[in-house]
């Protein structure tokens, strides 16, 4: 194995699959900020699993479905400062799980993913990133903005899950 070989592939050890609203550039960036580089972006898809919709909320989680194919992106060595931002934006619906998931080139990356922390929840809505970019990602990507320049190091993830459903209630129109 050539050296540059070993690099690519100690490198896709530590990686992150995104299914869901962390696609978009623009989110993305709010929530990683100068931690991630688009360089450490790849395309990918996890087999047997779909995209469902949290209960109650319009952005996605991954379950187990047979036959089903999910597309994606890994982010390859993020740094810990990336993972504590998604850790933080994620809240705590989330925990990271271990996933092996297809690198467009064929290659299979032992990735870890956010899956619901909750494992009772019922999960019967199909979450698709079109309908949701189209519907929702103008008003997420504001209230995903906010909350990570008021949030991000200056308050603990309580009381940022304070401040996220209050933004969740305007992105959904509801004042007062």
């Amino acid at each position: 194995m050539f050296a540059s070989e070993y690099w690519i592939k100690a490198k896709r050890m530590n990686a992150i699959f995104f299914y869901g609203t962390l696609l978009d550039t623009g989110i993305r960036r709010c929530v990683f900020a100068e931690s991630t580089g688009d360089d450490q972006i790849i395309h990918a898809q996890a087999q047997g699993y779909d995209t469902m919709c949290y209960p109650g909320e319009t952005y996605p989680v991954l379950v187990p479905a047979a036959g089903a194919v999910t597309r994606g992106h890994v982010l390859l060595d993020p740094s810990d400062e990336a993972l504590e931002r998604m850790v933080f934006f994620e809240g705590g619906e989330y925990e990271l799980a271990d996933l092996p998931v297809i690198s467009a080139d064929g290659e299979t990356i032992q990735a870890r993913y956010n899956r619901a922390s909750d494992s009772g929840l019922d999960f019967s809505k199909p979450w698709e990133y079109e309908k949701w970019r189209l519907a929702e990602r103008d008003n997420f990507f504001e209230a995903t903005r906010l909350y990570m320049e008021r949030c991000w190091g200056k308050m603990t993830l309580a009381e940022a899950g304070a401040v996220w459903q209050e933004l969740q209630l305007l992105r959904h129109g509801v004042n007062g």
